[in-house]
């Protein structure tokens, strides 16, 4: 299996994920453990700027991501997720921002 298309990395002690690259179901599967591992009823913070293609797969993790009062926080989220969010009316679970900094590097990219 190639693990080079997409990928997802927990850090700040598991408030913020970083996605990178095309998270397609393989990816999902394949890190949905470690991004599930972190969750501790807070909302997390989303690091999207180096996604390039994201499926409903990807979009179920983001959404993995939400409090009971909040939506996870997007940041820096590319067309195609924004696209996405918007195609299946779910713009009221989620939060965008624009980042503040450079992205982070995650990944073997």
């Amino acid at each position: 299996m190639d693990h080079s298309s997409g990928g997802a990395t927990v850090e700040d002690h598991g408030d913020t994920w970083v996605l990178w690259g095309e998270i397609d179901v393989a990816v999902a599967q394949r890190v949905g453990d470690e991004l599930k591992s972190s969750l501790d009823g807070r909302p997390k913070t989303i690091d999207l700027r180096r996604v390039t293609f994201l499926d409903s797969s990807g979009l179920r993790l983001l959404l993995l991501g939400g409090s009971a009062e909040h939506g996870p926080l997007l940041v820096g989220a590319p067309t195609a997720v924004r696209e996405i969010v918007a195609l299946t009316g779910l713009e009221h679970a989620v939060r965008f921002a624009e980042p503040d900094g450079p992205a982070p590097h995650g990944g073997d990219a």
